[in-house]
This record gives C-alpha cells, sequence and structure tokens, in this order.
C-alpha cells in the first residue's frame, strides 16, 4: 500500500501561491549558467532574461569551462551533478585558471557536507534545487553590483494571474506558455519511458528519468506531477513492487496528458 504522506491528493488543482517579483538592477550582467537538464537551464535562462540579464548556457562542467574563457561572465550558476565533468571539478580547474568572480553551487543534495564540499572546492555560495526564483534574486543581490538604475519600478509584478506556474513568469504570458512547451519537449513521454524501464529492471535508469522529472516539475510550478516523481522515486529506492510502481507511473502519465492536451498556444515572434 501507498503511503499517505508519498501520494498527493489527485482531485487538487495546482495551489496558489503570491507572484514573485523580478528584479530589475542587474539588467546587462552576464552570468554563465552550467547545468545539464535542458529544462532547467531553459527555466532560469527565461528567469534571468526577465530581468535583462544576459545568459550564457553549457551543459557540462567541461563545456562551462571552455565557455568562460571566451564570455568572461559575472557570475557563474554551476551545477553540481553533471555528467562529463561534475560541478566540484569544474569549478577547481575554473580557479586555476585565475576566474575570481562569484561562482554559485546549484543541487538537490543540501546536506552540509554537499555544501561544505562546494564552497572547498572553491564556489561562494549555494543554492538548493528545485531553485526558487526569490532565492535566486536574494543570492544575485548578494554577489552582484547594481548596473545601474531600473527602468522603472526596481520589481515588477503581475497580480492578474495566481495558479501556481503563472507566477513564475509574472506579466509575460509567452514566457509561461515557453515555459509549458519546454517542459512538454523535455518530459512527454516520461511516463513510456518509465514504463520501459520498468519492464526490464532498469531501476538505474528510472531512478535518473524520474529525478529529472521532479526537479523540472517542481521549477516551473507542477506541484502534484514533482509530488508524484517523489514518491516515484522513494519506491525504486525502496525496491518497491511493480504494482506500486506502475500505479505511479499511471499516474504521472495522465498529469503529462493533461499538461499537453491544456498547454495555451504558443505565439511565436515574426522574423
Amino acid at each position: 500500500m501507498l503511503e499517505s504522506d508519498e501520494i498527493p491528493d489527485m482531485t487538487s488543482t495546482e495551489s496558489s501561491m503570491p507572484p514573485i517579483l523580478i528584479p530589475q538592477e542587474f539588467r546587462g550582467c552576464r552570468i554563465l549558467v552550467a547545468e545539464d537538464n535542458a529544462f532547467n537551464r531553459t527555466i532560469i535562462s527565461q528567469w534571468l532574461t526577465m530581468a535583462g540579464i544576459e545568459v550564457v548556457l553549457a551543459g557540462t562542467g567541461g563545456e562551462a569551462c571552455s565557455v568562460l574563457a571566451a564570455t568572461d561572465p559575472d557570475l557563474v550558476l554551476m551545477d553540481v551533478r553533471m555528467p562529463d565533468m561534475n560541478g566540484i571539478e569544474a569549478v577547481r580547474h575554473i580557479r586555476k585558471s585565475g576566474f575570481n568572480k562569484p561562482i554559485v553551487g546549484l543541487s538537490a543534495a543540501t546536506s552540509h557536507a554537499d555544501q561544505t564540499a562546494c564552497l572547498n572546492a572553491g564556489m561562494n555560495d549555494f543554492l538548493a534545487k528545485p531553485m526558487d526564483a526569490d532565492e535566486l534574486w536574494s543570492c544575485l543581490t548578494r554577489w552582484l553590483q547594481p548596473s545601474g538604475r531600473p527602468e522603472g519600478d526596481a520589481r515588477t509584478i503581475d497580480k492578474s494571474s495566481r495558479t501556481e506556474v503563472g507566477t513564475r513568469f509574472p506579466g509575460n504570458a509567452d514566457h509561461l506558455a515557453r515555459a509549458r512547451e519546454a517542459f512538454i519537449t523535455c518530459h512527454r513521454d516520461d511516463s513510456l519511458q518509465l514504463q520501459s524501464l520498468l519492464a526490464k529492471g532498469d531501476y538505474t535508469g528510472m531512478a535518473n528519468l524520474v529525478h529529472a522529472l521532479k526537479g523540472s516539475s517542481a521549477t516551473i510550478g507542477l506541484v502534484t506531477l514533482s509530488k508524484l516523481a517523489l514518491a516515484l522515486e522513494k519506491k525504486i529506492q525502496m525496491q518497491a513492487g511493480s504494482e506500486e510502481m506502475l500505479q505511479l507511473i499511471t499516474w504521472i502519465d495522465e498529469q503529462l496528458a493533461h499538461l499537453v492536451e491544456s498547454r495555451p498556444p504558443l505565439h511565436l515572434p515574426h522574423e
């Protein structure tokens, strides 16, 4: 039987939350985002772009090292867990190269030991994943100098959108639509892949896939889907029965299908 505290109420809608505030005092700054999860890269990039920040993207630690030399960012957001070269190794390499600007670690592992390892490697700060936008802005305030007088109000807010997903992209329906579309592109087939991996008994593959789904859905504010992914991740760790895991995969599939069916049209700018 599934534990009640692991499974979200499937009849409830996504809860509402206060909308995030977008700072404008860092317009013109350049930030390197090193993150292997394509969806997380997209969302972080959108948040920063909405704040007028120039974004440079890297998908691995090795790529981050190469890109950094050519772009000279004002700050680096470095995922700790990446293939090829992980964030810890990348930061050590970057510091040896002489880069002395702020580097902020990103990780779902939030123990004191994990954070200490980041700081010992040469990072200046640490943000837990899934990332919270307000915590991101607070972090930038700690490490970046304001680039000049903000355009208009220092922070903007849209009071018309109160859904949890909508408040992550206040005042910009296109950003919200793009975020949904990016999520769908990355994760629409996750339930089918999970079923296939379960049939093969590939629990390592399941764990990796559902970990990414959990983080992506939490980042965009899909609370129910994130909780389902977390519940499945726990079942995999517990080596639960196939029927229990298949039930969770079925619910995940229903959530993904609903997201695909209910997505708004994406209006692309004319070239």
